[in-house]
């Protein structure tokens, strides 16, 4: 009897282990903005910009299934849109993005989530993924989670390559839900040359369910681009959380 329950306690520690390796890394940024993390090397920067509504910034991708716990998609000139992608069909939201029109900030490029909760006990929804790739075609489609089946493209941001991560947020209760700005994420410019379009693939809603209205990004474009237009007194703030990242990832290096 003993030794069945030593076996059974060692399968079950074994059990808990594997779940324990499997389970999503969250950084809670649900505190007052900002607040920041670094995760494979971008930087994650909840912010209060406000206004970020339609009209203001100009998403290049929209997810819009409000009747889904789970939001996932990408941006795409592909029409229809796959069944599996909640972005919207309307390519007043939904288009590609040129690498040529990112603003190169301090060594990153900047891409802003206009998010969507109800209050209260709903106000927090979960990021669970997101990866960027480039590709020279403008249409690509059907996603595969590393790739798709359309045409070719490189994956240069992968918020997962280091380990399954996801970042926690409070949309109404620090960043006011819709028409106001709920996270920066600086992205290393290593890689994107590798393309012309820009593809952002975003997944939402675990453990803490989607359960209002759309989420959106936009980018920090080149001056005429139409996308977000970034104050001024923003830009040096911006750029020396991207130095301040980059130093940090520096150090960690060299310490390893």
């Amino acid at each position: 009897m003993r030794s069945l329950a030593l076996a059974a306690a060692s399968v079950a520690a074994s059990v808990f282990a594997v779940s324990t390796a499997k389970a999503e890394i969250v950084s809670d940024l649900t505190g007052t903005p900002p607040q920041s993390v670094t995760i494979n090397g971008a930087i994650f920067t909840t912010n209060i910009q406000q206004p970020t509504g339609t009209g203001v910034i100009r998403p290049f991708v929209r997810l819009d299934n409000a009747s889904q716990p789970i939001e996932k998609g990408f941006n795409t000139d592909f029409r229809p849109i796959d069944a599996n992608n909640d972005a919207k069909q309307d390519a007043q939201y939904t288009h590609s993005f040129k690498v040529a029109d990112l603003e190169n900030v301090g060594g990153y490029y900047l891409f802003l989530l206009d998010a969507n909760q109800t209050g209260g006990n709903g106000s927090l929804l979960n990021l669970n993924d997101l990866k960027i790739f480039v590709s020279n075609d403008a249409t690509l489609h059907g996603y595969t989670g590393s790739g798709f089946t359309s045409g070719s493209s490189t994956l240069v941001y992968n918020m997962d390559g280091l380990a399954d991560s996801g970042v926690l947020l409070d949309v109404q209760g620090n960043n006011h839900g819709s028409g106001s700005g709920d996270l920066y994420v600086n992205v290393p410019v290593a890689g994107f040359n590798a393309g012309t379009y820009v593809y952002l693939y975003s997944s939402f809603g675990v453990p803490s369910p989607n359960n209002d209205g759309f989420e959106e990004w936009a980018a920090i474009a080149k001056q005429g681009t139409p996308t977000v237009p970034l104050p001024a007194s923003l830009w040096g703030g911006l750029a020396l959380l991207g130095f301040m990242g980059a130093a940090k990832i520096r150090s960690r290096r060299q310490s390893a």
